[in-house]
């Protein structure tokens, strides 16, 4: 694998980042930002003092990430500084030019503030989703919390970006004189995140059975045979019985579930089964890596 193409953006990193950016913009130009719902790191910040005083919110986003981005120019390699300077910058931009657009073209929407929240997250979800899936960010709280992370490495990144959001939140609740507003966010962070995670990760959620059984070639052929479904055997001894027996691992999609159970149970009726939950699953009949 030719390493330096992992340190530089390839072709169609740029327009994902920048499709991404114009959705996370649109959603808080029409959505967000009319109905006074704070948004947590530096945009909610610039969102804030733009409605509280009239000034540019995107010229507030780039001017409060120079001084981050010049503090993390070495440390967080090229190819997610390269993005994530296109990111915020695209989305400093579009903040300032869409407000007049979508006033000049009636878009905001400001009639119900559950509904810009849930409606609000899914958007800018889906933004962000499409920037994070280019290993890059919009900056910010991100990038803050990457470089108070490699200080203080005990911290994790998430627990570090969630209080950096969360006091943001709070102090513009105050400043909006609403418990509300606040309880608003956090609609909006949490549908934003299951977005967010579920490009990431993908929608098509698979299931991880170990199958513990004596007939381990009748399950496995069963298997190979009814769903056309891949099983790997990994050696074991029950240890109350002291006996060597088979688990079978095998990956299926969360609808195939119930067809595993049957066919395991249909050639051994004494089979242990344990299911869990696979956030993702790569290879032949699943998806490939980059997908």
């Amino acid at each position: 694998m030719d390493t330096a193409a992992l340190k530089r953006p390839g072709l169609w990193d740029y327009p994902i980042v920048i499709l991404g950016a114009f959705l996370y913009a649109a959603s808080v130009v029409v959505l967000v930002s009319p109905n006074n719902i704070p948004l947590g790191g530096v945009t909610g910040v610039a969102v804030l003092l733009g409605n509280l005083f009239g000034w540019p919110s995107g010229l507030l986003v780039i001017l409060f990430n120079i001084p981050l981005f010049l503090l993390s120019w070495r440390s967080l390699g090229r190819r997610f500084l390269i993005l994530t300077l296109l990111a915020t910058v695209s989305v400093s931009l579009m903040l300032d030019a869409f407000r007049p657009l979508v006033a000049q073209w009636r878009l905001v929407y400001d009639a119900n503030p559950l509904l810009a929240a849930l409606y609000g997250g899914v958007v800018s979800g889906l933004g962000l989703g499409l920037v994070f899936s280019r290993g890059a960010t919009s900056g910010g709280s991100d990038i803050l919390s990457k470089l108070l992370h490699n200080k203080f490495e005990h911290l994790s990144i998430g627990r570090i970006n969630l209080v950096l959001n969360a006091v943001v939140i709070v102090i513009s609740a105050v400043a909006y004189n609403s418990i509300e507003a606040a309880l608003y966010a956090l609609i909006i962070q949490y549908v934003s995140a299951s977005v967010i995670d579920g490009i990431l990760v993908g929608m098509d959620n698979a299931s991880a059975a170990f199958i513990v059984t004596r007939q381990s070639a009748a399950v496995s052929e069963a298997i190979l045979q009814n769903m056309r479904r891949g099983v790997t055997a990994l050696s074991g001894t029950g240890m109350f019985s002291r006996e060597p027996r088979a688990t079978l691992l095998c990956a299926v999609r969360s609808h195939e579930v119930t067809v595993l159970k049957k066919t395991v149970m249909a050639a051994d009726p004494e089979a242990f089964v344990i299911l869990t939950n696979a956030r993702e699953v790569l290879g032949k009949g699943f998806k490939s890596f980059g997908n």
